[in-house]
């Protein structure tokens, strides 16, 4: 079988080679034209239903009048209303045929195609295709009308060309619009032929339900040279199969037309074995191509992939730096901050302690400083300070919170294979991205977050970049809660869900869900591919899902899915194994069901 649309030169060198063996037990030129339009048809098929390509393909061949049989030259001479036609009147005499019909599988059955008389080159001007399909192989009316033997044995070596019709609907070359080519849904045409030593021409053409490119179209010019190869040793022998006349002709042929019949098939052999030595040579350098152009489209892709990684992990790198540095330059002044806080409440304490002891053993303070005390507002700042001194605290806690997430999150020396707790860094990066949760646009309460993380043991993992892989996902997610908020007047409060669990011994799962706007089939199929976004320019590389399914699927072993239906909002399952070199060695289990939260 062979793909019509998607031609390789492979497949048009191993057609011509099976062509070119069609004749070698074959008795005739219908026999061996028969054989030839039934490979084609039956060989020939869709790229992507693999049905039949043609909805018919037929053989033509030009004989002079005398040579029809007593029926077909009845059939010629009905065609130019009975006149007495000359013997040496060429005349297109279907020679094969087969389709979608029963009557196209018999040339018999033909109503308008069996022997067209070529009287003229005007006659053949009156025929659109006939003319264009001349035109296009490169033949001479003239010299398919009436064969100049000075000319033909220069003209045979170079009539091998293609008859192209790329759209066939409406196409004027193309008769039977009504009857034929809508109903049988005929999108293309394409002939190839070419002339033989006795001067006849020869066409194939094919009627194709599919629409093929002209650099497909090119590769068809070398089979007109193997059907000439098969169908050569008949150009002077028997035509039809119930042809007597023609064998009993070459029974009585003298001595003259034998050497040269010798000659012609020494010739026939020669040819043959210099066309299958080229042929071989063709299909082995066609293999040896093919397999440089696959590796070279596998090279370049995993360099397009190697060069994104690479800028991305330089950023990251940048990044991770940056927040280290921050962190590091932050916790020193907190930490200096936290520690004395204790100090200064209880220094403060003390004070007040002093102040209270003060005033019970002095209660007749001088005016002033009854007057101080009433403009200060003593008991207040005495009741407040306690109530100063734990936001204090809390403030503090909290600064160190954040910045023990980001030192978790950049994750500087913790850049290689180890064993990490997965709560650990999702939390880490939930507390980054904690403003993002806030009020949106003032209309809807802050994102909420549910976490149910469930009793995980610690994976063996590059932790940074899972933690940019849950950054990716979650800033994803809110992103599309955003759109749909856009998009709806009212909307149940934005949520994102976070669901740890453990599958098995082996593997665990990270299911990240949100009730955002969701995605069509078209996007989520293509979420993963390098710089696909939906988001606007400036907003979006895609990069951030491509990088996350690489660290996922290559680095941990692991898959990443994404469900997700318009409306509906989106949840990405993340599956990795508990230990990422037991995985490697074993096979991975490639199933991710009863993973998703419930």
């Amino acid at each position: 079988m062979y793909y019509i649309q998607k031609m390789t030169l492979r497949d048009m060198s191993e057609c011509g080679l099976a062509l070119r063996g069609l004749g070698d037990n074959a008795l005739s030129m219908e026999e061996v034209s028969n054989n030839i339009i039934e490979y084609l048809y039956q060989n020939f098929v869709e790229s992507y239903s693999g049905e039949k390509a043609c909805a018919l393909i037929r053989f033509f061949k030009t004989h002079s009048y005398s040579e029809l049989t007593p029926n077909l030259q009845e059939y010629a001479s009905g065609i130019l209303s009975d006149r007495i036609l000359a013997d040496n009147l060429k005349c297109l005499t279907l020679m094969a045929t087969a389709g979608e019909l029963p009557e196209w599988n018999s040339r018999h059955q033909s109503v308008g195609h069996k022997a067209i008389p070529l009287a003229n080159e005007d006659a053949i001007a009156r025929i659109p295709m006939m003319s264009q399909l001349m035109q296009q192989l490169g033949l001479n009316p003239g010299i398919v009308v009436q064969p100049d033997p000075n000319l033909l044995a220069d003209l045979e070596q170079k009539m091998y060309n293609v008859f192209y019709v790329p759209d066939a609907l409406n196409s004027p070359y193309i008769p039977s619009q009504a009857s034929f080519v809508v109903p049988f849904n005929v999108k293309s045409v394409l002939g190839f032929g070419g002339l033989l030593p006795s001067g006849n021409m020869f066409t194939i053409l094919m009627f194709l339900k599919v629409a093929i490119s002209p650099m497909v179209i090119n590769l068809f010019r070398p089979l007109a040279l193997n059907v000439k190869m098969a169908i050569l040793p008949f150009d002077d022998g028997c035509i039809f199969k119930d042809d007597l006349k023609s064998i009993i002709n070459t029974e009585i042929i003298d001595n003259h037309q034998n050497k040269s019949l010798r000659y012609l098939n020494s010739k026939n052999a020669t040819l043959n074995q210099l066309l299958d030595v080229s042929e071989q040579s063709t299909i082995i350098q066609s293999d040896r191509l093919e397999e440089a152009i696959a590796n070279l489209h596998q090279t370049l892709d995993k360099l397009k992939k190697t060069q994104v990684q690479l800028i991305q992990n330089e950023k990251m790198s940048s990044l991770g730096h940056m927040i280290a540095g921050i962190a590091h330059e932050i916790n020193n002044p907190v930490n200096f901050l936290h520690g004395n806080i204790n100090f200064a409440e209880d220094y403060t304490q003390k004070l007040l302690n002093l102040l209270q002891l003060y005033q019970i053993n002095y209660p007749n303070t001088p005016g002033a400083i009854e007057q101080l005390i009433e403009e200060i507002e003593l008991d207040f700042i005495t009741s407040d300070m306690n109530k100063i001194f734990k936001s204090m605290k809390v403030g503090t806690e909290r600064i160190r919170e954040i910045v023990l997430s980001l030192r978790n999150f950049s994750r500087l020396d913790e850049s290689e294979l180890k064993q990490a707790d997965i709560h650990s860094g999702i939390d880490s990066t939930l507390m980054i991205l904690q403003h993002q949760f806030k009020t949106i646009k003032n209309k809807y309460p802050e994102i909420k977050v549910v976490k149910k993380y469930g009793n995980l043991p610690l994976i063996e993992c590059y932790p940074g970049q899972l933690n940019q892989v849950f950054m990716n996902i979650l800033t994803n997610a809110i992103d599309a809660l955003e759109l749909r908020i856009d998009a709806e007047s009212k909307l149940q409060r934005p949520q994102i869900s976070i669901c740890t669990q453990v599958i098995d011994e082996e593997w665990v799962a990270i299911n990240i869900a949100d009730n955002g706007v969701g995605m069509t089939e078209e996007v989520r199929s293509k979420l993963f591919d390098p710089f696909f976004t939906t988001k606007p320019i400036g907003k979006g590389t895609g990069l951030g899902l491509s990088i996350s399914h690489q660290i996922v699927v290559e680095k941990h072993c692991g898959q990443i899915i994404c469900n997700s239906q318009p409306g509906q909002g989106s949840e990405f399952t993340i599956k990795i194994p508990v230990k990422i070199e037991e995985c490697r060695i074993g096979v991975q289990d490639t199933r991710i069901q009863g993973t998703r939260c419930k």
